[in-house]
């Protein structure tokens, strides 16, 4: 913990005679902008081993006045659990003061030593001028790193804690749960568990690698001693397959003799053959045409047969289906005769003038009420087109209104119709109907504003609106007589846009609304106008009846509207229907007389169509025998057709059989005359390929007595394979061919008899390797277990901070009455991808996730503190507390939440050093302790004033 500080040259900040004092908890560096708050406070952070300030500034922005300035900080060092902070670094006074010199080296870059002293110490300048005479307190900079990590916990986590920027801190909540999860071991957890830990995995790593090679190693020496012994196995079976080639090169040469002359005496005898059996199919051959040619004429005389029978067919057809069309015509007339003269005996004469008068006096009345049904048809569909506007709440407006307004929209131009500004009162609704007939046309006015009044009359007189287009017109007030004991039209209405249209209904003030003539007639009397409840207007002229012809001037009207329309439509839909059964009983009593009409026509007709009948029916009973003789002939000349197509393919059939005998003949003349040729062909180059066998059997030094012998030995088991089958120079040379190559891909020039003994020397070699191999494995398994037991530990250890950090979240939750759970959560065994899932509720709210969206800004800034102050807080364990620096934890949430932040501040068993804007009195801010004021230095000095120091005596919580 910080006792005081002092500082010489850094910033503006004059050298003061005693050191400022320091509070335990908070401690706030105060000011506007600009003041050098976050330089003094940058300066502690210094001292705490910092590197990194606001903005990437330099040192050359904080050394002011000077190539040099020092900061100094003084510790406390009083004893905590028997134990001084510092004694490992041998410092056993009450107080360690530590000092940073920054300075220009001779380069005239920036450099910083650090200086440690036990006890008080405060000759900052000495310390620059006198430097050597401090040697023995100086450490460079990783030295004191190490002490200030050693002795008050300042880890370099931590130092990236005090870099934070206050919207980076902002922002922990929303970081994930594994980010989380490494932010607080990073600041909470013991590093040496990881440490043992992560150098263990690194020595089995390197003992993994030691035994990869060693298995690299062992498998290229066995791969070297395999390669060896098989190229000695390849060089004695190469010697085998070189002796085993030239015996069969031997064999196939008495083979092949044998077999040329054998193949010649063959060949001879079947040339002798092929000749014969040419002569014999040359023959045949031409048997086999003359018989074609016969079959030929035959088909040809029956098929002109055919085509005469064919024609004497077609000619059947013909009549029977002409005279078969003109018999069914005759048929369909006799039938439909037989009808008429049936249904025309039955018919009652009647006088055809009457019908006629009688259908003209129908068609006159079916012709009226189907003009009557057309009209009110178009009344019925504008009634449900009205009704169904209703329904959608549409006012209706005048035919001609409504299509204006259309245009206005069409056009862009804004407008009030006065009809929409209209409303009568609920409890005035009787008079409704009254109230619009008296209005009348000027309920579609139209009023629009001065830029639009010249476009809105040329579209007038374009549309030919018939009611008025206006300009605003705010009237006058108009005194109400006090006398009248009736309501005016204008006290039963309701106006919208009353500034831009109540001069348009000035006069509906002195309008009364009657119920009775009666009373209306009284008031005409006194001169006054009045209007009843069924319209009828009384004035200083006479009385007059309104027609409102439809009500359009608010909600009122349009349910109105809607009850009416509904009980047109019920009325219109009765007419309806009973003009549509008029119409279909008048259209069949017009059928009815037509059809009498006709009747009486072809009644006039019946002797002249039973004469007709008679004659018909003659002729179709002669059409009857015409088409029976067609049948006939027809039926005659298909049996002969079928009788001559018989004979037709038969013959067909045998000169088929012949033409196929002869081409089959011709092929195998052919052939054999191709296989004569080939013959004495293989004939003249088999002997030319004996005496070469020949030569090459007597090259071998066989004697006339051995080549003689050869047509015994290849009749021998030598000559067989082993189902006792004689083999064919062919096979043998297959096989002597595989044996070449075989010979072939063994031949290696590296191969002699020193890689035989080169076996033995390499076999002991991959032993050793091997036993070599298993001692590695072996060291390796053993380093597995010590890896396993560390990780364990590792486990344990992170398992028992994040309970303790869960704990310690949930007190400091505690103290802003929020609620919160937690847990930790392994997503695998290894440590590195763990998660803390943190939750959070607020004014007696379930706890929800910390980076949802359910928490205010204000929620988050608190939370996100509670998530570092948690992880650097450790009370349970009684262990000093480290420093904490917070750059205006405060900013940019309310006060409310402002003094959450600060209640946090003041619990927890940290000292604080903050900046703060000076925005609102520090009577409001009870958790400051001390309040350093910040000044700017003035353009004239040298230096600012020094820091003014304010002890608040903050409550309790």
């Amino acid at each position: 913990m910080i006792k005081d500080f002092s500082t010489v040259y850094w910033g503006y900040l004059p050298m003061t005679k005693e050191p400022y004092k320091v509070h335990g908890k908070v401690n706030a560096f105060i000011g506007p902008s600009g003041h050098g708050k976050t330089t003094i406070w940058d300066g502690l952070r210094l001292m705490l081993g910092a590197s990194h300030f606001e903005s990437k500034r330099t040192f050359s922005f904080y050394v002011k006045n000077s190539n040099w300035a020092v900061v100094r900080v003084a510790f406390y060092n009083l004893p905590v659990n028997g134990l001084r902070p510092f004694e490992s670094a041998r410092k056993f006074k009450d107080e360690v003061t530590a000092c940073c010199r920054i300075y220009k080296n001779d380069q005239n870059s920036w450099q910083r030593d650090y200086y440690i002293f036990d006890g008080e110490f405060n000759d900052l300048v000495d310390l620059q001028t006198n430097t050597k005479a401090y040697s023995e307190a100086a450490l460079n900079v990783s030295k004191y790193l190490q002490t200030l990590e050693q002795c008050l916990g300042v880890t370099k986590e931590f130092r990236n804690l005090m870099a934070m920027s206050p919207d980076t801190i902002r922002e922990v909540v929303n970081s994930s749960p594994r980010e989380i999860f490494h932010l607080i071991f990073d600041l909470k957890g013991t590093k040496d568990y990881k440490k043992r830990y992560d150098e263990s995995k690194e020595r089995l790593s390197v003992q993994e690698i030691s035994i990869e090679r060693a298995e690299e190693e062992m498998e290229q020496a066995q791969s070297r001693f395999e390669e060896t012994k098989q190229k000695a196995q390849k060089f004695r079976l190469y010697q085998t397959k070189e002796k085993e080639v030239k015996e069969i090169e031997l064999k196939l040469i008495k083979l092949e003799y044998f077999e040329s002359q054998n193949t010649l005496k063959a060949t001879n005898e079947e040339i002798i053959q092929v000749i014969d059996n040419v002569k014999l199919e040359t023959d045949k051959v031409n048997e086999l045409s003359v018989q074609v040619k016969f079959k030929e004429k035959e088909i040809e005389q029956l098929n002109t047969e055919y085509n005469r029978w064919d024609k004497f067919e077609e000619q059947a057809n013909h009549d029977i289906t002409h005279h078969t069309s003109e018999k069914r015509v005759k048929d369909t007339n006799i039938k439909t005769l037989v009808e008429q003269i049936n249904e025309l005996k039955l018919i009652e004469p009647q006088s055809i003038d009457y019908l006629v008068q009688l259908n003209d006096v129908l068609v006159e009345s079916l012709d009226q009420k189907k003009i009557d049904f057309s009209q009110v048809r178009i009344k019925l569909f504008e009634l449900k087109q009205k009704l169904s506007d209703l329904e959608k709440d549409f006012l209706p407006y005048r035919e001609d209104a409504r299509k204006f307004r259309e245009i206005l929209e069409k056009n862009k131009i804004p407008f009030i119709m006065l009809a929409d500004a209209i409303n009568v009162n609920p409890e005035m609704s009787k008079w409704q109907e009254a109230i619009e007939a008296y209005i009348g046309n000027n309920r579609f006015r139209i009023i629009v504003e001065p830029e639009n009044y010249l476009p809105t009359k040329k579209l007038q007189q374009r549309a030919r609106y018939g009611a008025r287009v206006s300009l605003p017109n705010k009237g006058k007030d108009f005194l109400v007589r006090k006398v009248v004991p009736y309501p005016s039209i204008r006290s039963a209405i309701n106006i919208s846009h009353q500034e831009k249209i109540e001069g348009f209904l000035k006069n509906l003030s002195q309008v009364y609304l009657v119920e009775t003539v009666e009373e209306g007639h009284a008031l005409q009397a006194k001169g006054i106008e009045s209007v009843t409840i069924e319209g009828l207007l009384q004035d200083g002229d006479g009385a007059i009846h309104l027609k409102y012809h439809s009500l359009c001037c608010g909600k009122l009207a349009i349910e109105e509207e809607k009850k009416r329309t509904k009980e047109l439509l019920s009325i219109q839909e009765e007419i309806f229907k009973k003009l549509e059964g008029d119409i279909h009983k008048c259209q069949s009593e017009l059928d009815e007389v037509n059809t009498a009409i006709i009747n009486q026509e072809l009644l006039a007709k019946l002797p002249e169509m039973e004469s007709s009948y008679h004659l018909i029916l003659d002729e179709s009973k002669m059409l009857s025998d015409l088409i029976e003789e067609a049948i006939k002939q027809k039926d005659q000349a298909k049996e002969k057709k079928e009788e001559i197509r018989k004979k037709e393919r038969n013959a067909g059939i045998e000169q088929s059989v012949f033409n196929e005998q002869k081409t089959q003949a011709l092929q195998k003349m052919n052939e054999l005359s191709m296989k004569h040729d080939v013959l004495q062909t293989r004939l003249n180059s088999l002997a030319s390929l004996v005496q070469q066998a020949l030569s090459q059997v007597k090259a071998l030094g066989l004697s006339d007595d051995d080549v003689a012998f050869i047509f015994y030995e290849v009749q021998g088991s030598a000559f067989r394979d082993k189902l006792g089958n004689f083999l064919t120079s062919k096979e043998i040379q297959q096989r002597l061919n595989a044996l070449r190559q075989e010979k072939v891909e063994l031949y290696d020039s590296s191969i002699n008899d020193e890689v035989v003994r080169l076996v033995e020397a390499q076999e002991g070699q991959v032993e050793l390797l091997i036993r070599n191999l298993q001692g590695l494995k072996e060291d390796r398994n053993e380093l597995e277990r010590t890896c396993n037991d560390l990780l364990f530990q590792f486990r344990g250890h992170i398992k028992e901070i994040m309970k303790e950090y869960i704990s310690e979240f949930e007190n400091l939750a505690d103290l802003l009455k929020a609620s919160t759970k937690g847990r930790l959560v392994e997503i695998t065994p290894e440590p590195e991808t763990w998660e803390i899932h943190l939750f959070i509720g607020y004014d007696g709210k379930e706890p929800v996730a910390i980076d949802g969206p359910d928490l205010s800004s204000g929620q988050k800034a608190s939370t996100s503190l509670m998530i570092l102050l948690a992880a650097i807080s450790d009370n349970s364990n009684g262990r000093t507390a480290p420093i904490m620096f917070l750059d205006e934890p405060k900013a940019r949430v309310d006060d409310d939440r402002g003094n959450e932040i600060g209640q946090l501040l003041q619990i927890t068993d940290i000292q604080y050093f903050i900046t703060h804007q000076q925005g609102e009195s520090l009577k409001t801010i009870d958790w400051i302790d001390h309040a350093f004021t910040c000044s700017a230095r003035e353009p004239d000095k040298q230096f600012a004033n020094p820091l003014i120091l304010k002890k608040h005596a903050r409550r309790s919580f």
